[in-house]
């Protein structure tokens, strides 16, 4: 069975999703419930599974973070599919055509794929959400003029402050977010301090903004930076605050800081001058992005209803060529094995032995032609899973597992 486990801005805060986010860190607790993948990003940690297992992976969850699943929301089956399928197309995320997703999904992938957490069910469900994601974004607008949460940061301040022209501002990290936010803040002609724990990838997103000065330091400069901008971006990996009271000074001038990590990388503040805004905060736009993309929105879902359609009657067919293949193969090797005893124990003449095999063969063609006929009439067919599982179960035959590599659409 198809299960998700999902943790999102929806029904969990800032301060739970970040209690959370350790989970990609525990794959060997998870893997003995079945095929898994484990997605951690700012507004979601959602377990992906092949299982039917439910409780005993809502118990570990607790056990691993301290966090209660009741407010989990929990698909199975079909509507597993569709929830993969609506989050692969940025239908599901807080910033709906945003294009992030993706790429955190493929990293996540890859991610269970060499912890060897994944096998066939899994694998092909993934390969066919983002063909998915891949329709939605080439048949329909949604992503047209991409936003982010990071990009909705830039925006807030704007709205706050007005032309940000002229204006500097600290941006904390260089990876993915703090790119697109300092590539937001070229636009608005903001100069940037960026400030990162390894300084080389500091200087490599600088040679990505041309627009702007961008002046570069360690992360151990923090405290000297803070304080002395209206502005201010963070998006680090740390598992836990790097701006606390400690370091922070009381400012006669407003500062407005967006803290876009999970877990948060500030910690809760008194100043009555300091404006903090966490991903959460920046839902209320999030809204209004959504409204103006209602027809895309709906041509989107109708596209992953398709889809999820197409994957269930793939499942269900998929199937078949391969098992009657390992049929017809072990009949063929059980034949072979019994004809060359019967020559070796002169039953059968040695020069008989290709025609009595041409004879046997084409005896289990005929045995395996209504069997052929059957399966591949009831390929779109509910029971078609039970026929096959039974014919695998009768005849032990193995599990081909499907290539990750083959799949055309994972590095698109």
């Amino acid at each position: 069975m198809y299960l998700v486990i999902s943790f999102n801005y929806k029904n969990s805060d800032v301060t739970t999703r970040g209690k959370l986010s350790i989970l990609p860190n525990f794959y060997d607790e998870f893997k003995q419930y079945g095929e898994v993948i484990i997605v951690a990003t700012c507004n979601r940690i959602e377990i992906l599974a092949f299982t039917e297992l439910v409780n005993p992976i809502l118990t570990k969850i607790e056990q691993l973070t301290g966090v209660n699943p009741e407010n989990a929301f929990i698909h199975k089956g079909k509507e597993a599919i569709r929830h993969v399928f609506r989050v692969l197309s940025s239908l599901d995320s807080m910033v709906v055509g945003e294009t992030q997703i993706t790429g955190q999904y493929k990293e996540a992938f890859m991610k269970a794929y060499e912890e060897g957490a994944i096998k066939k069910n899994l694998s092909r469900l993934m390969h066919h959400g983002f063909k998915c994601a891949k329709r939605v974004r080439n048949e329909t607008d949604i992503s047209a003029n991409p936003v982010s949460v990071a990009s909705i940061a830039v925006r807030k301040a704007k709205e706050v402050l007005g032309d940000l022209g002229g204006y500097s501002a600290v941006v904390i990290g260089a990876g993915d977010t703090s790119r697109i936010v300092c590539k937001h803040l070229e636009k608005h002609g903001v100069n940037i301090i960026l400030l990162n724990r390894t300084f080389e990838n500091a200087i490599t997103l600088k040679e990505e903004i041309t627009g702007v000065n961008v002046d570069v330091h360690t992360l151990d400069k923090l405290d000297k930076f803070i304080n002395q901008y209206r502005l201010l971006f963070t998006a680090t990996s740390s598992n836990k605050p790097i701006i606390h009271d400690g370091i922070i000074e009381e400012k006669e001038f407003k500062r407005h800081w967006f803290d876009l990590a999970i877990p948060s990388d500030i910690c809760e503040l008194e100043s009555e001058n300091i404006n903090l805004y966490r991903v959460d905060d920046l839902k209320d736009i999030s809204d209004e992005n959504m409204q103006k993309r209602a027809l895309e929105i709906e041509k989107a879902k109708a596209i992953v209803d398709e889809m999820v359609e197409e994957y269930l009657k793939f499942i269900q067919t998929s199937e078949i060529n391969p098992i009657l293949k390992e049929l017809r193969q072990k009949a063929e090797e059980i034949s072979s094995e019994v004809i060359k005893n019967a020559v070796k124990k002169k039953f059968i003449k040695a020069e008989d032995e290709k025609a009595v095999e041409k004879i046997v063969y084409t005896a289990f063609k005929r045995f395996l032609h209504d069997p052929t006929i059957t399966l591949k009439q009831n390929a779109n067919e509910p029971q078609i899973d039970i026929l096959l599982s039974s014919i695998k179960k009768l005849f032990k035959l193995d599990e081909n597992l499907l290539d990750i590599n083959k799949c055309e659409y994972h590095n698109n």
